[in-house]
């Protein structure tokens, strides 16, 4: 199924755009779909549909899937 892939931070400059389109089964996970897209799934927070979720939470139907760099502040 396609989905929206919303890329922040350094992966946006990794990836050379914010958006794009991918392919996602709805039985793969988010740990599984990380590595796919060679991003160590460690160092990431990852939003389904707007909805933190963990790695092994599966994609299901999700419409928008957003990989967010960690924050840092002071």
């Amino acid at each position: 199924m396609e989905r929206d892939l919303r890329l922040f931070g350094p992966l946006r400059d990794r990836f050379g755009t914010n958006r794009r389109k991918i392919n996602a089964e709805n039985s793969q996970t988010v740990r599984a779909l990380l590595i796919q897209l060679d991003i160590e799934p460690t160092l990431v927070k990852v939003a389904i549909d707007g909805t933190i979720c963990d790695l092994d939470c599966e994609i299901g139907n999700a419409v928008e899937i957003a990989i967010l760099p960690p924050v840092s502040g002071g």
